[in-house]
């Protein structure tokens, strides 16, 4: 899809900043739709936009796609964590969490896929976490909202195939952007957790080739596959191994 549109919703910083600028290498036009401007000279064009506003989500949508044509290519990264003891997380977090990470998804399909469905072209990736996958401690607003996007999906999936539209989840785990410890982490300090090494650059190479497959899913990080499969083998093993951890604190 080399000299195509993609749309990057998030590459303001992070991994979708990383995913756009791989996308733009292969040689796509990006835009950028964000509450704030990807750096200079990363993406084709950034429009500003708020997620959680169906006005402004619908407002960016026609201005990029009037000025580099239709959309081939939907990226989600934008997200929002609301970490710490469960019943601690203020309310008002813990459903913005759904705002940013759910709907504010649902937002942009519907800006983009009935377009796509019609040219019987296109592909659209979000990415996801291994926390929608499997329960992890201390993030229960994040996992349910993240396992609503992967569900979510999974559903989409069936019917945008009839429309020749791929739809795609990329599941990582702890990445070096800063998110993880940005999660206010109420009722508790920020909790120590070592992930595989996984940078932005290796999110965006694992989002392309994702891209590229005809794979609905995928896991990034050795540790987050072996967690993953641990589960298929062994369903209650992890949560044993995490009850052990906590004994020992």
């Amino acid at each position: 899809m080399s000299g195509s549109h993609a749309i990057v919703v998030g590459a303001s910083s992070g991994i979708g900043l990383a995913i756009a600028q791989a996308l733009r290498v292969r040689g796509h036009v990006v835009s950028n739709l964000a509450r704030r401007p990807a750096p200079q000279g990363t993406v084709d064009a950034s429009y500003p936009c708020d997620v959680t506003s169906a006005r402004e989500v619908s407002e960016a949508f026609a201005r990029a796609l009037g000025t580099h044509g239709p959309c081939d290519v939907l990226v989600y990264a934008a997200g929002v964590p609301a970490m710490g003891r469960t019943t601690q997380v203020p309310e008002a977090d813990a459903r913005r969490c759904f705002e940013v990470n759910f709907w504010g998804l649902d937002r942009v399909v519907r800006a983009a896929l009935p377009a796509m469905m019609e040219r019987r072209r296109g592909s659209i990736l979000a990415v996801s976490s291994l926390v929608a996958l499997r329960a992890v401690p201390f993030e229960s607003y994040y996992a349910a909202s993240k396992a609503a996007v992967a569900r979510y999906l999974g559903c989409l999936a069936y019917e945008a195939s009839r429309g020749n539209v791929r739809v795609h989840a990329l599941h990582v785990g702890l990445v070096d952007t800063g998110f993880f410890e940005r999660g206010g982490w109420h009722g508790m300090s920020v909790p120590r957790v070592k992930g595989s090494g996984v940078a932005p650059a290796d999110a965006a190479r694992a989002a392309l080739e994702l891209l590229d497959s005809r794979e609905e899913s995928a896991v990034l990080g050795w540790k987050e596959r072996l967690i993953v499969l641990g589960d298929r083998l062994a369903p209650t093993l992890y949560d044993r191994v995490l009850r052990w951890r906590d004994a020992l604190r």
